[in-house]
């Protein structure tokens, strides 16, 4: 009797097991699309307008994006779904207290200037402040670090990620990417031929080397304090840096980074060609998108660059890509969103269907565009 009870239980054990391992391997793989926005008034209303205009933005990213074979077979491998619920990245209370006093002197204006110089004054106030605040090293970093925070759940969870940033939401998914891939070789610091890559976080907090006011990489004097950094850098690159192959790519859209960073991303000084190219063929190895999408009526929608593809890199920077790899850049920015010119910023989400099929031709424009496919 107890042959046969214990038969029972093994077998009931057994089953469970079974089902477990069916369930668990059925289940589908998913990407999480993070929204991090940009421009705000910085209050309640405004996060709740930003999460609903989210919500219905990522419904239809979703429908479109898994409804189109081209996607489904290069984005999704044929394997992914898009995580049905989206993940918004709002950090406009942490300026609120500055936007008050810039909405203080607006409201002494009010009395005595005409209602669009008004309107306008203050759409350029939200605008400008915010994209001015989050650039600051100290306010960027701490918003970098949420941001980061958001990834390794999605990365601890099972999930690839995909970043999207709306204005100056742009400029934290740029230095999320500045920050936290492992895009550079540390050779131009050691000066030894070493084959070892890490993100620019792990090095500025290992003490191998700081920003100086111009963002040049500056090696550490201190030779101590270098070298102890080195010692421990693969600790730090865990620690700080995101995993390859857990962002899958990112989408930019009224996006004015070329406005605010035009030094940074041009070939102007030999450590940002340098880095450039890194940063490149990062993106390329990885499989990784990097899009910049804006309706061209958005007078803050700037494009990052001219359109290039694979054989255009190799050629400029005398270097071979990947065979394999699959990522790519691309602007596109030819689609009007035909409502005002002063609400075409805000288009994005408020005409959700039209925008994800935009989204959705950029995504295949860039990909053959980069790939030379005709």
């Amino acid at each position: 009797m107890k042959k046969i009870l214990m038969i029972i239980i093994i077998g009931i054990f057994l089953i469970n097991c079974g089902l477990s391992y069916a369930i668990e391997s059925n289940k589908d793989k998913t990407i999480k699309f993070i929204y991090v926005n940009g421009s705000n008034s910085n209050d309640q209303k405004a996060k709740e307008a930003y999460m609903k205009g989210f919500h219905k933005l990522h419904k239809q990213m979703k429908t479109v994006f898994e409804k189109d074979e081209f996607i489904t077979e290069h984005l999704l491998n044929n394997e992914y779904k898009i995580d049905a619920d989206e993940d918004v990245m709002f950090w406009g209370f942490q300026s609120k207290q500055e936007l008050d006093v810039i909405n203080d002197n607006l409201a002494v204006t009010k009395r005595f200037s005409p209602s669009v110089s008004q309107h306008l004054r203050g759409f350029l106030a939200h605008c400008m402040h915010d994209a001015v605040w989050v650039q600051r090293n100290s306010n960027m970093q701490r918003i970098v670090d949420q941001l980061h925070k958001k990834v390794i759940k999605a990365e601890k969870d099972g999930q690839k990620v995909v970043l999207l940033g709306h204005s100056a939401g742009s400029f934290v998914t740029y230095e999320y990417l500045l920050h936290k891939l492992k895009a550079g070789k540390i050779d131009f610091l050691t000066g030894k031929k070493e084959n070892k890559y890490t993100c620019l976080d792990a090095v500025l907090k290992s003490g191998m080397a700081f920003l100086n006011a111009d963002d040049r990489l500056v090696k550490n004097p201190n030779e101590q304090q270098f070298q102890e950094g080195y010692e421990k850098l693969d600790e730090y690159t865990k620690c700080n840096c995101v995993e390859d192959n857990t962002i899958s790519g990112i989408i930019n859209f009224g996006s004015p980074l070329s406005l605010f960073y035009s030094s940074q991303i041009s070939n102007s000084r030999s450590q940002n060609s340098a880095y450039k190219l890194h940063f490149l063929k990062y993106l390329q190895a990885n499989d990784m998108f990097f899009l910049t999408v804006n309706f061209s009526d958005d007078p803050l929608g700037f494009p990052v660059d001219s359109n290039i593809s694979k054989n255009d890199i190799e050629m400029e920077f005398n270097t071979t890509l990947d065979e394999n790899g699959r990522g790519f850049i691309y602007n596109y920015s030819k689609e009007r969103s035909k409502i005002t010119f002063m609400g075409a910023h805000f288009a994005y989400w408020k005409l959700p269907k039209r925008f994800s099929k935009v989204v959705k031709d950029a995504y295949i424009k860039g990909y053959k565009n980069f790939y030379e496919i005709y």
